[in-house]
C-alpha cells in the first residue's frame, strides 16, 4: 500500500546542511567583529580630563563667591531703594533737570487768574515771560499808563502777583495760608519777578523832556508799572528770596524785544501797539535746604553699600 522511499545516502544528507551552517558560521564571525568594533570604540572614547573639570568646578565656586550676598547686604539695598522711592529722590532729580518745571505753573497759575478777572495775557514758558494785552496799555511816547485801562489793567496784575508768588517765596513769619497755595515750592523759590518796560520802533528823543531815549522811556513804563504795584500790595513790597533781597524788581528793554518778533513792519500801527508793553519776567532759584538736606541723606546711605559695589 505504502510505497517505501528509499534512504538517500551520507553523502546527500551532507549537502543539504552545508549551507546552513555556513551561513550559521558567517553570522558568528560578524558578531564577532561587531563586538570587538565596539570595545575597541569605548576604548577609544575621549572624556573630559580630570584636571579640566577640576579647574570649571573652582571657577564655579569662585563665581557663586562673588554672587552671593548676604540677608544683611540685601536689607542695606532695600533700605537705599526705599529711600529713593519714599523720600521723593526721583521726582527731585526729575524737577532739578527741568528747572522751569516750577516757573511754568506760576505762569499758569497767573494766567488762569488774570483770565477771571478780565485781562487776557500771553504766556511765554520757556522765557518765562508774561505779556499784559498792550492794546490801550500806554500812549506812544508815554511812561504813564492810561487812565483808566492802562491803570486798571496793572493793578489786577498786581493783584494776582500778590495772591500766586508768596506761595513760591521761601517760608516766613506772617507769610499766605498754605491752603491758599495749592502748588508746593519745595523744589525751588522765586528767586525775582522783574516788570519789564518796552517800547516801539519809533524813536524818541528830547532835549527838555522826561525821557532821553527809548532806553529811558522803557525803563519809566517799568517804574510807573512797578510803583503802582508796589503802592498797593504791601504783600509784594515786602517779600524777599532765599538770600533776603527784595523780589519785585524792575528793567527795561526799549524796542530790542519786539512782541511779533516775525512783523515785517514794526512800524506798522499794530505792530508798533504790541511793542508798547509791560511783561513780567519769574526768575526762580533752587530750594537749597531741602535739595541739600535730601541729597547728603542720599549720599550716606550709599555710603552704607559702597563696598558691595566695588
Amino acid at each position: 500500500m505504502f510505497t517505501r522511499i528509499p534512504p538517500r545516502n551520507e553523502e546527500e544528507q551532507k549537502d543539504i546542511f552545508a549551507p546552513v551552517a555556513d551561513l550559521m558560521v558567517g553570522v558568528v564571525f560578524i558578531f564577532i567583529i561587531l563586538i570587538l568594533a565596539l570595545s575597541l570604540n569605548l576604548a577609544t572614547e575621549q572624556t573630559v580630563p580630570r584636571s579640566t573639570y577640576d579647574r570649571v568646578v573652582e571657577e564655579n565656586a569662585s563665581l557663586k563667591q562673588q554672587l552671593a550676598v548676604s540677608r544683611a547686604d540685601v536689607s542695606r539695598l532695600v533700605d537705599v531703594v526705599r529711600f529713593v522711592r519714599d523720600s521723593q529722590v526721583a521726582p527731585l532729580l526729575q524737577r532739578l533737570s527741568k528747572a522751569d518745571q516750577t516757573r511754568t505753573a506760576i505762569l499758569a497759575d497767573m494766567q488762569s487768574r488774570l483770565a477771571a478777572l478780565n485781562v487776557e495775557v500771553k504766556v511765554n514758558p520757556d522765557a518765562g515771560t508774561l505779556s499784559l494785552p498792550s492794546s490801550k496799555l500806554f500812549d506812544s511816547g508815554q511812561a504813564d499808563p492810561t487812565v483808566p485801562t492802562g491803570r486798571d489793567t496793572i493793578l489786577k496784575l498786581g493783584q494776582v502777583m500778590a495772591d500766586v508768588l508768596p506761595c513760591y517765596a521761601p517760608a516766613m513769619a506772617g507769610g499766605p495760608d498754605p491752603s491758599a497755595c495749592p502748588a508746593s515750592g519745595d523744589f525751588s523759590n522765586v528767586s525775582a519777578a522783574y516788570i519789564e518796560g518796552h517800547t516801539d520802533v519809533f524813536p524818541y528823543g528830547s532835549v527838555t523832556g522826561r525821557f532821553r531815549n527809548n532806553w529811558d522811556l522803557s525803563a519809566g513804563r517799568a517804574i510807573e508799572a512797578f510803583t503802582l504795584i508796589r503802592d498797593h500790595y504791601e504783600k509784594l513790597r515786602t517779600l524777599k528770596n532765599g538770600d533776603g533781597d527784595a523780589i519785585l524788581g524792575v528793567s527795561g528793554y526799549a524796542d530790542t524785544r519786539p512782541l511779533g518778533r516775525s512783523a515785517t513792519d514794526r512800524q506798522a500801527p499794530a505792530a508798533a501797539e504790541r511793542d508798547r508793553r509791560i511783561e513780567v519776567r519769574i526768575m526762580m532759584s533752587t530750594n537749597q535746604e531741602f535739595v541739600s538736606a535730601v541729597l547728603n541723606e542720599l549720599n550716606l546711605r550709599l555710603r552704607s553699600v559702597d563696598e558691595l559695589v566695588r
